[in-house]
């Protein structure tokens, strides 16, 4: 485990002790692992898939001129097997 050492003005440092006691943990220190642990979590979003015409897509990965028409055929045809694609 690294450790971080962070400065606090003291009246923010009293506050971060308070709490900590008031929610049961033992030491500032697990109560501001808990604090960026929910941070992290609430950080990862996930988007809500819609499957997009198979055309739309070609033509999308055509234009960024990174990808070979071989690998956007080779990919699309993967896409049309998929469980979104493949009905």
């Amino acid at each position: 485990m690294a450790t971080v050492t962070i400065s606090l003005p003291t009246q923010v440092a009293k506050k971060v002790d308070s709490e900590a006691r008031k929610q049961g943990f033992a030491t500032r220190s697990e109560f501001v692992r808990s604090l960026l642990r929910k941070h992290f979590a609430e950080e990862v979003l996930f988007e809500t898939y819609t499957p997009r015409p198979l055309q739309e897509v070609r033509l999308e990965l055509a234009k960024t001129g990174k990808y070979s028409e071989k690998f956007i055929d080779s990919l699309i045809s993967g896409l049309s097997k998929s469980s979104s694609y493949g009905r």
